[in-house]
């Protein structure tokens, strides 16, 4: 047995009276491995079962430079944006043979970037990096771009590092377009990192007047009455909501305080949870597929060394039209 009574391949080489390599070969399924007889594999893999051998990860990255998982730093997972986006990344890497390592964060620099060093530190195989803190450490950024450690951001495109994110032009587009033929002012209720831009370029191409208010906790439950209170007295009569979290409990606050939706407020959630279907009436929303780029970021990933710098991926996005805004 080796360290931690741990069974090693010299274990299972003595046990089955072959050598170490052999064991090595049979084990991790390699081409040479089809040039033993039928006998010594069989031999080596009722062995390794009859000792109960489980692989050393740690040992495989030492030989390989690969560790088989890749890290992702991401915001609160009690927003469910955040939690579909852990889900489809470890869905599509799992596809892939690879585990995540998901380290969520309370929206605190110093966490995030401490994480990213951390996975950094364990040697993962790239890290999916959600936060908008990035470039925060230049010191670490250039560490990292230094070893073209794989790294792919979310919505912060960046000249070195790989990006994944969504084109939100087309949704707010066809939603403003929408809401303009009855609002001559439209409200973006988001949070302190959200890139206002597009939406702002949007509402001014069609005469309408952009009115933006930021929440710090925007997306979870504690911010809800708060949000809804700025509605109630903003005198706005349509909101757009980033994210659709926080647009499915407004909705219910609104409710209590006797505003209905959609005759007294229209609004539009960023992103298509399934929750905006529970939820009556249901929720109007900027829909994006998050599987499709979560597979692309995982891709990107893999395929690391062969990316240019500065390689995005950009999502389409569009306006889905339900019960929370008016015919």
């Amino acid at each position: 047995m080796g360290r931690n009574n741990r069974v090693t391949l010299a274990d299972i080489a003595s046990r089955a009276n072959v050598d170490i390599s052999t064991v090595s070969l049979v084990l991790n399924h390699k081409a040479r491995a089809k040039k033993l007889t039928a006998e010594t594999r069989d031999r080596v893999f009722a062995v390794a079962k009859e000792l109960n051998y489980r692989p050393s990860y740690m040992a495989r990255a030492l030989k390989t430079g690969k560790s088989g998982a890749f890290g992702m730093v991401v915001g609160d997972l009690r927003d469910p944006s955040y939690s579909m986006l852990a889900f489809h990344l470890i869905t599509a890497a799992q596809a892939r043979g690879y585990q995540v390592l998901t380290c969520p964060t309370p929206w605190g620099e110093e966490k995030e970037l401490a994480l990213l060093r951390l996975l950094h530190e364990r040697n993962v195989d790239g890290v999916f990096f959600q936060p908008g803190s990035f470039r925060k450490d230049p010191e670490f950024y250039e560490t990292l771009r230094q070893e073209k450690f794989p790294v792919v951001t979310y919505c912060t495109p960046d000249p070195v590092f790989a990006t994944v994110g969504v084109n939100y032009e087309p949704g707010f587009r066809q939603a403003v377009a929408d809401l303009a033929r009855r609002h001559r002012k439209i409200g973006h209720i988001c949070s302190p990192h959200t890139d206002s831009r597009p939406l702002t370029t949007v509402c001014k191409a069609a005469g309408v007047e952009p009115v933006e208010h930021r929440f710090r906790h925007i997306g979870l439950p504690d911010c809800a009455d708060e949000v809804a209170e700025f509605v109630r007295t903003s005198g706005s009569g349509a909101f757009i909501v980033s994210g659709s979290a926080t647009a499915v409990r407004l909705m219910s606050r609104l409710a209590r305080k006797g505003i209905r939706v959609p005759d007294d407020v229209e609004l539009v959630g960023v992103g298509n949870l399934e929750a905006t279907e529970w939820v009556q009436p249901e929720l109007s929303c900027i829909g994006y597929d998050v599987a499709a780029m979560m597979e692309k970021a995982v891709e990107m990933l893999i395929d690391y060394p062969n990316c240019e710098p500065g390689r995005s991926f950009m999502t389409p996005s569009e306006y889905i039209v339900r019960q929370s805004t008016r015919p």
